[in-house]
């Protein structure tokens, strides 16, 4: 993306996860984010931790780089004033007040102006008027269900992917605005709920229930449709097998396990066959896993092309190449240096630059308004 928002300006008023990581992928790609921030408390998550380093909270430095601070109260009369001339230089508003707040407190928008307005439901709901919370989202949307052990509680997922779908969504539609901005020189008024975005996220699983009317099954590590497509246990550790096809199942069978029994057998000779015998099969692989190393069978996998990986922990998976890859620095005025992941999108071979560190609360406001009020 690299400078592709060049010019654009973002007033951010949203805190916690997913307006702050849309409008962190906006500075990704060029746009220059202005955070506008309560002088009392700014944002949560500056105090959500442990870790902490130096008092900033690592939290906030994942989704808050490369913007400016700008604290404004804005139940104050003087304060609401610069944020009205804040929205009205900007070419995107974004927030995620319940609907109460944003009528109290966010100023006008500007019809040229592209306002994304993130919500924990849509506005043609009952639940309208409630807050977002990526817990319930997870909960009510069905994701909560479909994850986890088939036979124990449902699981939320280990980061909060409700918020992190929505960020994306708000994103993308954000960038198809502008688009259609400079052709037509119209704004636009968007909408996207963390509910919504779990729903539209459920993809195959929720295409499955609509066809059939019947509810979706947790499947822990396997999948519902694709089998063997899991987790196994090795003699040392935990590898996933991703045999996707019948071709890869008979390569998985030939050269991997050589277990030419187990191609020629005619319960598994199709994918169809083999989730309708799945419990059979996978006992059956799993034993056979088990004879040797993790390394071992990911080294015969790749050699006889079937997918296959190790199951690494987040320290483990940043020290490997890929991901030693997607670290880079940034230079902080308080802690100093620190490492933080880069965005995954890469330009003609470029990587996106990581920019500046997040600001501190309120860092800009006297340049901004002298900005705002200049002759």
């Amino acid at each position: 993306m690299l400078d592709a928002l060049k010019g654009i300006i973002v007033a951010d008023f949203s805190r916690v996860l997913a307006g702050p990581l849309c409008t962190q992928m906006l500075a990704d790609a060029g746009a220059r984010v202005i955070k506008v921030e309560d002088p009392s408390r700014g944002d949560e998550t500056r105090r959500w931790g442990p870790p902490f380093v130096e008092g900033i909270s690592a939290y906030f430095l994942a989704i808050n780089r490369s913007k400016e601070s700008i604290a404004l109260d804005l139940k104050s009369e003087s304060d609401a004033g610069v944020a009205r001339r804040l929205v009205n230089r900007a070419d995107v508003v974004v927030d995620n007040f319940l609907p109460v707040q944003r009528a109290a407190l966010l100023p006008k928008i500007p019809k040229k102006t592209i306002h994304c307005a993130i919500t924990g439901y849509d506005s043609d709901t009952p639940e309208r008027d409630l807050p977002g919370f990526d817990l319930l989202a997870q909960a009510e949307s069905g994701l909560m269900s479909i994850t986890g052990e088939a036979h124990r509680d449902p699981m939320k997922a280990g980061v909060a992917i409700s918020d992190i779908l929505t960020a994306h969504y708000a994103f993308g539609a954000i960038t198809s605005a502008l688009y259609r901005r400079a052709k037509t020189g119209e704004g636009a008024k968007l909408e996207i709920s963390l509910f919504a975005s779990s729903i539209a996220s459920l993809i195959n699983v929720a295409q499955n229930v609509l066809l059939t009317g019947k509810e979706a099954k947790r499947f822990g590590n396997a999948h519902p449709s694709i089998v063997p497509y899991q987790l196994f246990h090795a003699s040392d550790r935990a590898l996933v097998v991703g045999a996707g096809t019948d071709r890869h199942f008979q390569l998985l069978c030939t050269r991997v396990l050589r277990r030419e029994d187990l191609a020629a057998d005619r319960r598994f000779a199709t994918n169809a066959g083999r989730v309708k015998h799945r419990d059979e099969l996978i006992r059956i692989l799993e034993r056979e896993f088990r004879r040797a190393r993790a390394s071992q069978w990911i080294a015969r996998c790749r050699k006889a092309s079937v997918p296959a990986s190790l199951v690494r922990g987040v320290r483990e998976a940043l020290r490997t190449p890929g991901g030693r890859a997607m670290i880079g620095s940034i230079d902080h005025p308080q802690i100093g240096a620190y490492d933080a992941v880069r965005n995954p999108i890469r330009i003609n071979g470029l990587r996106t630059p990581l920019g500046a560190a997040p600001p501190a609360l309120g860092e800009h406001t006297e340049k901004i308004l002298r900005e705002l009020f200049q002759e």
